[in-house]
């Protein structure tokens, strides 16, 4: 076992429709052209006195052209992925904008949580306890601005704003503009006007120095 692992949670290759075609095949390819001797071979394994030809979906001694179920790829590895909260907006958690607004039927909520390792991590530095107060506070300054572009999901890069009151970064909405003329998020006419988010900018240059200053 190894790279070359397959699964087995179906029935035996020897055994499957595939495989009962497969000896069909060959049987008839050794009887043709033969006189009938009269034996019976299985309901399987009548004599076949026409073949078939290849279609586009797969030629005729690779079985695609028959009917009944395929053999599936052993080769192939299925991923799974949790959604441990089916009922937070993903839009609104990872960027803090959702086109729904309040009448979405998720939850706006950009709380977050620590995973078990972290848990265990800050029990091992004896850290589990020192929590910042300050962190839950919430200030004057805060406001509707999102914190993360809609497009690349990623901390804007000189952000701009459209007519229709969206926030992208300037690459972003300078490419998604020679796609479409029209928004990213509510599909407004945007006439090419992005003008630079003054607000945006001056809150991300004033948490930059909050951490500057908290760093040092």
């Amino acid at each position: 076992m190894g790279a070359t692992a397959v699964i087995e949670i179906d029935t035996e290759l020897d055994k499957d429709s595939q495989a009962v075609f497969e000896r069909a095949l060959e049987m008839n390819k050794d009887l043709k052209g033969k006189e009938e001797d009269n034996i019976y071979r299985g309901i399987n394994n009548y004599a076949q006195y026409y073949e078939k030809k290849d279609t586009a979906a797969g030629n005729a001694a690779s079985g695609m052209v028959r009917k009944g179920p395929i053999r599936a790829p052993a080769h192939l590895r299925a991923t799974v992925r949790w959604d441990y909260q089916p009922d937070i907006c993903k839009d609104y958690k990872e960027t803090g904008f959702c086109g729904f607004g309040d009448s979405c039927k998720f939850l706006h909520d950009r709380s977050d949580y620590k995973h078990g390792w972290q848990l265990e991590r800050e029990m091992d530095r004896g850290t589990y306890d020192d929590e910042d107060v300050t962190k839950y506070e919430i200030s004057d300054d805060e406001d509707d601005l999102p914190f993360k572009c809609f497009i690349c999901r990623n901390s804007f890069t000189n952000p701009i704003i459209t007519k229709c009151k969206h926030y992208f970064c300037e690459k972003c909405a300078l490419d998604h503009y020679r796609k479409s003329k029209r928004c990213f998020v509510c599909n407004q006419q945007t006439m090419g006007v992005f003008n630079p988010a003054k607000e945006l900018i001056g809150k991300i240059s004033k948490s930059k120095e909050e951490d500057d200053n908290t760093d040092t």
